[in-house]
């Protein structure tokens, strides 16, 4: 017998080593203090996808997030306390951020969730987090239904990013000094693109532009050969194009490939064009319109200048890439935001007290603006912040005009 327990001992302890070495790679709490509200740290769950077709999105929206806890902690937490970070994976999968939901509000008991990036995602975990009365910041979804009263908008939900809505709004002028007359719209077949494809035909409709079409895919689609087909066929002399930029990479250079002539327009902010040139190239990039909500091209322009060129340069300084610092930002300011509110609670552990604390913040943001949630027609708890339309120009993001609130 004693050869067996030494076999079970020695597996045991092979378990553990590979336990602990592999904890690095998984998703979870920061290695610091243990413990939930009452003392010890504040703990911030953040629901991003980590893993699926949008990773890229959530792995640097999580990345940003993690350096606002590091500077937090480093001048001194919050009265005293650390901030400690539950970042879970919620892979963009309405059904696992209910599970990732729940498991931020009851097992690991905290204060606030930061997530869940896609509208759909968030959407699901509203619910959740409302009804264990847990606040939830949205630094991603432009779904409109978020932040009405009348769908899924509650009491505890607050978002900082701006809706489709808002960015169609903020950017009419714009694309109509652009010259758009036709357009025909490509909208990833969730909440997040058909929520676009929506918004912005109906202004452009009311502003004269004519709407030729909408062709809708699957996030997971390899192939958008049949969509180019059917907006070339649409006589559009521009596309509205919505998701997420790996995709956006994938349609342009089938529209290379069939030698497209259209205007390409894309929106949603998570369509960074300084990816875009990395994942298609200058050539097939070239002259592409995309809105953002991150001043990259000129962080002076931010509403905290200085605090955009230190975001920056942590960005740089941990060897992240620079192409997807407009979703790095997001979780970033988030995170930036909640410590705030949790400054002005009596008790920063204390989650109605947190809810409410997010009420009366105001605060000059590295992205979204004047961060502070008010009503904006049937929205509520939701920032107005600024919408920037870019152009890539011979391999370059210039500026092409803001579209300054209030819209």
């Amino acid at each position: 017998m004693k050869p067996r327990r030494t076999l079970r001992a020695l597996l045991a302890v092979m378990l553990a080593v590979a336990a602990t070495g592999c904890s690095a790679l998984l998703p979870g709490s920061d290695d610091e203090a243990q413990s939930g509200p009452g003392g010890g740290d504040l703990v911030i769950g953040v629901a991003q996808p980590l893993t699926g077709p949008v990773a890229d999105a959530g792995q640097s929206v999580a990345a940003g997030a993690k350096i606002a806890a590091e500077e937090i902690n480093k001048a001194g937490g919050v009265d005293g306390r650390k901030i400690r970070l539950d970042v879970q994976d919620d892979a963009n999968d309405p059904a696992t951020c209910v599970n990732v939901a729940q498991k931020l509000v009851n097992q690991s008991q905290a204060t606030a969730v930061m997530g869940g990036w896609g509208s759909s995602c968030t959407l699901a975990i509203s619910p959740v987090t409302s009804r264990a009365q847990v606040p939830l910041l949205v630094e991603t979804s432009s779904s409109d239904k978020v932040t009405d009263p009348k769908e899924s908008g509650n009491d505890w939900t607050f978002r900082i990013s701006p809706t489709s809505n808002m960015e169609a709004h903020a950017t009419r002028d714009l694309l109509r000094e652009e010259g758009v007359k036709k357009v025909f719209f490509l909208s990833v077949n969730n909440d997040f693109g058909l929520g676009a494809a929506k918004h912005y035909g109906e202004l452009l409709t009311e502003a004269g532009v004519t709407n030729t079409g909408t062709a809708k895919f699957d996030q997971t689609a390899q192939s958008l050969s049949s969509q180019v087909t059917q907006a070339i066929g649409s006589g559009a002399d521009t596309w509205v194009v919505t998701t997420d930029v790996a995709q956006i990479a994938l349609l342009l250079k089938e529209a290379k490939g069939q030698n497209a002539k259209a205007r390409i327009i894309t929106t949603g902010g998570s369509n960074s064009p300084l990816q875009l040139l990395e994942l298609a190239g200058e050539s097939v990039a070239e002259g592409t319109y995309a809105t953002t909500f991150f001043p990259f091209f000129d962080p002076s322009a931010a509403a905290d200048p200085k605090g955009a060129a230190a975001f920056v340069a942590a960005w740089k300084a941990k060897g992240l890439n620079y192409g997807q610092i407009t979703e790095g930002v997001r979780g970033y300011q988030g995170i930036k935001v909640i410590a705030e509110a949790m400054r002005a609670a009596k008790d920063p552990s204390d989650r109605t007290a947190v809810r409410d604390a997010l009420t009366k913040v105001s605060t000059k943001g590295v992205v979204y603006g004047d961060i502070r949630f008010q009503n904006w027609q049937n929205l509520r708890n939701q920032t107005v912040p600024p919408v920037y339309l870019t152009r890539i120009d011979k391999g370059k993001v210039t500026l092409v005009g803001t579209g300054e609130p209030p819209y």
